[in-house]
């Protein structure tokens, strides 16, 4: 009700505003839902559980008829924050990529709600309302946001925890902060550095909340600990030192790589030379400074002192990881938040806004034309996965490597998977040879094998196989007759 009566007692400008800001983010976010991104291996793996959890009751990945994967701390990076309402959504709607997406969409809306209440008891309401522009005009947003992966609900959780931890001490108040702020350290792995973020705010707050620290802390605890602790007991069954040494150590290098200094050398030059980590960049840049520029005059909020811990921590992680833009996708969300408070702070009004509305306009172009780049908007799973069900019958069983979501779309037939995570962990058979030693009658690939821990499967599957269908990166191959 407060959200309404805010709304208004704004000014008409502004109502158009979020309006027109509203409708585009609802568009965006639901044109061309199940394809649009194009569904890929881990959100094919985070619905491939969820689906196993409303059809067979086991919390993990189904490999084949009865069989799950045992190792859950090395394959369920996204939790039961994301799950859960995926495997709802799965159960009243039936499976489709359209149903598992639906949660996502929510998380979008509710991400673009507190990041506007947020910014604007920060900031300003003209400062909301541009970050607002800034978050719906990001075309990433949509491209991570809507398939079932793990950043955008993640931080959801963080801002509406950092809205019920601005203002003064409430027990209940400062209890449910702390479960939003755990519910976003389960969600994956990544988020764990809300903890240490956090306890660098409240150390920052101290001189203003002596009195409180203590309280404020435990308070905070209290709620944190329950969905940690929940979070642990899903993926460690039943809990051990040794394996809970194992998941930190996987978590740490979960892509078995060797070459560091290389990484880091390579990544840090991504930000001078490619657009994406150069938009990073240049909103870093001026989120620093009107940082230093809040800091000097001594507004320097609790609230900024967690988020830019995160994005400094991000920053950092992001340099050892193979590259990828989602692996700093978090910190450039966040940092649109700040983008117009800061420079609107260090800036003359004029020059601040003309900036913003800049940025807005490119951003909101290059949405447009990446409509038909392959990776936002591909319905080529759905209609292989078609395909593939019209051309063999419900007995046969197809062995699918390295393509979790075509499993997923595969339902009704006794799929066996492969996934390879990183050169040295794999999930289920390495053979194209069933128990029997037969050779499966269907083959899935989606992709170049040359470095699987399935030995020879290129020349195995020219000799054994012929291609029978294709479909983009999608191919599915039939055991020829003797």
């Amino acid at each position: 009700m407060e959200v309404v009566n805010n709304f208004f007692r704004t000014n008409r400008r502004h109502k158009i505003g979020l309006i027109i800001l509203s409708g585009s983010l609802v568009f965006f976010s639901l044109w061309r839902l199940p394809y649009s991104p194009a569904t890929w291996f881990d959100e094919g793996i985070n619905i491939g559980i969820a689906k196993s959890l409303i059809q067979d009751g086991v919390y993990s990945l189904k490999i084949g008829p009865g069989q799950f994967v045992a190792e859950r701390p090395f394959l369920i990076t996204t939790n039961y924050p994301v799950l859960i309402p995926v495997a709802v959504s799965l159960k009243i709607f039936g499976i489709s990529l359209t149903a598992a997406r639906v949660p996502q969409v929510l998380f979008l809306w509710l991400f673009c709600l507190l990041a506007y209440l947020l910014v604007k008891k920060i900031y300003s309401p003209e400062a909301a309302l541009l970050s607002l522009a800034l978050i719906v005009t990001f075309s990433p947003f949509y491209g991570n946001g809507k398939a079932v992966l793990g950043e955008v609900p993640g931080l959801a959780y963080l801002l509406g925890g950092l809205l019920l931890l601005s203002g003064e001490f409430k027990t209940k108040k400062f209890f449910a902060a702390g479960l939003l702020f755990g519910l976003s350290a389960a969600t994956k792995p990544f988020f764990l550095i809300v903890l240490p973020a956090l306890l660098i705010g409240e150390i920052f707050n101290y001189a203003k909340t002596r009195a409180l620290f203590w309280k404020r802390s435990f308070t905070l605890l209290a709620g944190l600990i329950i969905p940690l602790v929940l979070w642990l007991t899903t993926i460690i069954s039943p809990f051990s030192l040794a394996e809970f040494g194992k998941t930190v150590g996987y978590y740490s290098n979960s892509y078995a790589g060797s070459n560091f200094l290389e990484l880091v050398v390579l990544n840090a030059r991504r930000f001078f030379t490619e657009r994406t980590p150069i938009h990073f960049l240049l909103l870093l840049s001026v989120g620093l400074a009107g940082f230093v520029h809040a800091f000097k005059k001594n507004r320097f909020t609790e609230i900024e002192v967690i988020l830019s811990t995160i994005i400094i921590i991000t920053l950092a992680w992001y340099l050892k990881t193979p590259g990828w833009y989602r692996y700093f996708f978090p910190a450039h969300l966040l940092l649109l938040l700040f983008f117009p408070g800061a420079l609107l702070a260090a800036t003359l009004r004029r020059l601040a806004i003309t900036v913003v509305v800049c940025l807005i306009i490119v951003q909101f172009g290059y949405l447009l034309t990446r409509r038909h780049d392959p990776l936002y908007n591909s319905d080529s799973a759905v209609r292989f996965s078609e395909t593939v069900l019209s051309a063999t019958s419900p007995t046969d069983t197809i062995f699918v490597i390295n393509s979790p979501s075509a499993v997923f779309l595969l339902d009704g037939r006794p799929a066996r998977q492969f996934l390879q995570i990183n050169p040295k962990l794999f999930f289920g058979k390495n053979s194209l040879q069933d128990e029997q030693g037969s050779w499966y009658p269907y083959v899935v690939t989606s992709g170049v094998l040359e470095n699987s821990s399935i030995l020879h499967a290129d020349e195995i599957l020219a000799k054994q196989y012929s291609p029978v269908i294709t479909v983009d990166k999608y191919l599915l191959y039939k055991k020829r007759t003797p």
